[in-house]
């Protein structure tokens, strides 16, 4: 049915009943995996959970009340090395932080 069809049909206040995409199982993967979107092919994408969970979020720390740039920076810096492993990143995002203060 084309467009132009629908518009008229709807304008003249007929129902239009348009087919129901199909429904997918709340999860249609096998235990411990978890569907994450879907492949180009249609199929969910399988992705085992334990792998889902180290996907968290990490937090950039905010400076405390009273604390100075030099302690901050330095507390900060130790903190996201693991989550920026490159020095000139990883102050960047110390000082942009800093700054936000």
């Amino acid at each position: 049915m084309k467009l132009e069809d629908i518009i008229k049909l709807k304008l003249n206040n007929y129902e239009i009943k348009l087919p129901k995409e199909e429904m997918i199982e709340p999860n249609p993967c096998w235990e411990g995996y978890e569907a994450i979107g879907l492949k180009p092919d249609g199929s969910p994408n399988c992705v085992p959970i334990k792998e889902n969970q180290k996907k968290e979020e990490f937090v950039i720390p905010t400076p405390e009340s009273g604390e100075d740039e030099q302690t901050y920076i330095s507390r900060c810096n130790k903190e996201l090395y693991g989550e920026f492993p490159d020095d000139a990143q990883r102050n960047a995002v110390c000082y942009a932080q800093w700054e936000k203060k």
